[in-house]
């Protein structure tokens, strides 16, 4: 098997304090393989990933390849808008507007 024809699925990423953590998993037609990011670049989750999976491919490659799909599943849009339009519509801001002269 390639390892292009592997898929990335079910990535979670989250932050706790500057500190990121990556899950994933990694499938094919027949079998999927639950992956720490972190532990990606250790010798012994690299050949169980090519053992799984008979991939034909060293493991630098796999790695890389493997990267890449993360990367790109990671291509979320995000959504968070600070704030923005959270409380207010044209009504309120026209009911609210206190003009320069009404202050004093």
């Amino acid at each position: 098997m390639k390892i292009k024809e592997l898929k990335v699925v079910n990535l979670n990423i989250t932050e706790d304090y500057y500190e990121y953590k990556a899950l994933f998993r990694l499938c094919s037609n027949e079998h999927c393989m639950d992956i720490d990011l972190s532990e990606l670049s250790e010798p012994e989750v690299l050949e169980n990933i090519k053992r799984t999976f008979v991939i034909e491919e060293d493991v630098h490659t796999i790695k890389e390849t493997i990267m890449e799909k993360v990367m790109e599943a990671s291509k979320i849009e995000s959504r968070v808008k600070e704030g923005k339009d959270c409380c207010y519509n044209e009504d309120t801001i026209k009911n609210n507007y206190i003009d320069s002269l009404s202050k004093s």
